[in-house]
């Protein structure tokens, strides 16, 4: 059993020479700055489904769309660990700009390069450049756990009270 004090080496591999592999911009920071490396733009007609590449090192996002944005690098997670992708939240708070599937999760069996789905939630269009911080990537531990169908719950102070319940007296 590996000990929390010893360090997890994770193998990173650019897709291209220009690739800016992720780094943490402190040392103990959770999330590790990953870049743009390009543009992927989402197309759904008539049931057909495909991501087409933009050939620019920049992309104006009108509000409400998502593009596809890849990061340059694949990995080789271990076993019993995965990624999160999550927003940078600098840029959620000034540009409205998050991740679709917040929190992304890439699988250790993944070996292709990543990409973050951007979506742009604020009024106004917002420029991606190619080499910009877009999202933080945070290594999690997969912890073994089994679904055991109950026709019972225990108590809890909470009880049945749902969605908001905390907030009301």
């Amino acid at each position: 059993m590996k000990k929390d004090t010893e360090k997890l080496n994770i193998p990173f591999n650019k897709v291209n020479k220009e690739s800016i592999i992720p780094k943490t911009s402190k040392k103990g920071d959770a999330g590790a700055d990953a870049y743009i490396m390009g543009f992927k733009k989402i197309v759904n007609e008539n049931g057909n489904k495909e991501l087409i590449e933009i050939n620019s090192d920049t992309y104006t996002l009108k509000s409400l769309e998502r593009i596809g944005c890849p990061l340059g690098f694949a990995t080789a997670i271990p076993e019993g660990y995965y990624f999160k992708v999550v927003p940078r939240s600098g840029l959620a708070l000034w540009e409205g700009i998050s991740i679709v599937n917040s929190p992304g999760t890439i699988d250790s069996g993944y070996r292709n390069e990543w990409m973050a789905i951007v979506i742009n939630l604020s009024n106004k269009d917002v420029v991606l450049k190619r080499g910009d911080r877009i999202c933080q990537i945070i290594l999690s531990k997969i912890y073994d756990y089994e679904v055991v169908e109950t026709d019972t719950m225990p108590d809890s102070e909470r009880g049945l009270g749902g969605f908001g319940s905390t907030g009301k007296n």
